[in-house]
């Protein structure tokens, strides 16, 4: 499986595997755990979160109006 692309937040940030994280998020202790299931389910939540990371982005982003041109009306 290829590398996590997220962006690196550290100056000795590791790259770590989507293999990895799955063991992480559902507590197995190595890859032969892992089932379609994990991997469906894993999926499924990202998708959800970026969705959700994607919507408050949107909602907290400020609005910055735009400068009038000269021939605007008021």
């Amino acid at each position: 499986m290829e590398p996590h692309s997220g962006p690196d937040t550290g100056s000795n940030q590791r790259r770590v595997s989507v293999v990895q994280l799955i063991c992480r998020a559902y507590g197995l202790s190595d890859a032969s755990e892992i089932t379609l299931e994990h991997i469906d389910r894993y999926v499924a939540e990202q998708r959800r979160m970026e969705e959700r990371t994607h919507q408050l982005r949107e909602r907290f982003r400020p609005h910055i109006p735009r400068p009038r041109a000269s021939d605007d009306a008021a």
